[in-house]
């Protein structure tokens, strides 16, 4: 069984670029073995040059887009659905196909996994935390109707009689949390700068005002009698 999440906000929790059953770069934001599932995933698919499937473990779904040789795939709360993720997915191979190219067809395992994990982590926290990722995702329509996406229970993909349970520890999920609190603690602090430069503006013209008042009143209203 999965353990119980820490937050009740559904991520997108792992993620992997692979050709075939070589990982080529991977980002996980969770502890665990959904790397190992992944792996036993990738082992089983079938030889097809473009999958779209989904498969429930738990309260987890792992989604897998394989195109052109190479798999990503990623695994997230069941709650997230599969628009999303997919999105994510999309997003993933554009960029990875744009940085890498054909060399992905013969690299080494972990040849890219340096710099692209860092991309990963940006889209998983970004598809996770950003509303705006699922809207834009529906105003371009990149993704396929959900409906045409195979869902199916993962230990189809298993042997017969192996089971395998997904074990998340969500507990030190801090760092997605802590994305979330930053940008809105740095949205509270434009807020309040421009709160308080109103504020003071408004003080400074009444200030000004007042003292322009109490002169008119002793010199005149153009001030020429004092």
């Amino acid at each position: 069984m999965a353990a119980s999440s820490g937050s009740s906000r559904d991520q997108i929790l792992y993620a992997l670029v692979s050709r075939g059953t070589i990982v080529l770069a991977e980002c996980s934001a969770t502890q665990g073995n959904a790397n190992t599932i992944a792996r036993r995933i990738l082992e089983r698919l079938p030889a097809s040059d473009s999958v779209r499937q989904s498969y429930t473990q738990d309260r987890h779904l792992f989604h897998i887009l394989t195109e052109e040789g190479l798999t990503f795939l990623c695994m997230s709360d069941e709650g997230m659905g599969r628009r999303v993720p997919f999105a994510f997915l999309e997003e993933i191979r554009s960029r990875f196909t744009q940085a890498y190219g054909s060399a992905a067809l013969t690299a080494l395992a972990y040849a890219y996994n340096t710099e692209f994990s860092r991309i990963l982590h940006q889209q998983m926290e970004y598809f996770s935390f950003n509303p705006n990722a699922d809207v834009i995702n529906r105003v371009r329509g990149e993704v396929n109707d959900v409906k045409n996406i195979m869902m199916e229970n993962i230990e189809k993909v298993l042997d017969r009689g192996e089971k395998i349970e997904l074990l998340i520890d969500k507990t030190d999920q801090l760092q997605g949390d802590a994305f979330a609190f930053r940008r809105n603690t740095r949205k509270l602090k434009r807020e309040m700068w421009w709160r308080n430069f109103r504020l003071a503006c408004g003080i400074g013209i009444g200030v000004i005002l007042l003292v322009y008042f109490i002169s008119a009143m002793a010199c005149g209203v153009k001030l020429n009698k004092c």
